[in-house]
């Protein structure tokens, strides 16, 4: 019995020890697979934009298939086609394809899990577009994901006005708000 006391008291602080550990790393995990998903993301809409030799979008979501017009992107976002230039997308009839133009929804992230948010700076800070070349429109942009813990465990990408995406690093200065 004692011994069996004397294991419990051990496991107790083991865990007292390593639980907010464990919790930093699976926040850590949480913001960097969130990251690897939006850079997926734009690499596909670039690559199927210079493919496809059509604009592609990515906007932050509405509550429908939409484009919100919300510069924060915590309701996740749509990437898709945009034939007609007009860097809108409305699915009301949930069949893959923007109503008004058809060009093809390519992707539809969900929203972000309660605590992360997502900035974008950049004009337009509510969607972006890639040229039939794959270059991005006009500005650099930049995508910060934040959770409760600020700046020091920010994530972000950095899009250059000619396409190429990179992972922020140590040197980039990513801001929560």
């Amino acid at each position: 019995l004692v011994e069996l006391l004397i294991a419990a008291a051990m496991l107790s602080l083991l865990m007292a020890l390593a639980g907010p550990a464990l919790a930093e790393w699976l926040g850590n995990q949480r913001l960097i697979a969130l990251n690897n998903a939006l850079a997926g993301d734009l690499q596909r809409a670039r690559g199927e934009a210079a493919r496809m030799r059509r604009p592609v979008v990515l906007c932050t979501r509405g509550a429908d298939l939409s484009c919100s017009g919300q510069t924060a992107w915590e309701t996740g976002w749509l990437v898709f086609e945009d034939p007609n230039g007009d860097r809108d997308c409305t699915d009301a009839d949930n069949d893959a394809r923007c109503d008004l133009d058809d060009g093809r929804l390519l992707r539809v992230q969900p929203a972000l899990p309660t605590g992360v948010t997502l900035r974008k700076t950049g004009t337009p800070a509510d969607r972006m577009r890639f040229t039939v070349t794959g270059s991005a429109a006009f500005f650099n942009h930049r995508y910060t994901f934040c959770d409760h813990r600020g700046e020091s465990v920010a994530r972000g990408l950095i899009l250059a006005n000619t396409g190429r995406i990179r992972l922020a690093g140590s040197t980039d200065t990513l801001t929560c708000p």
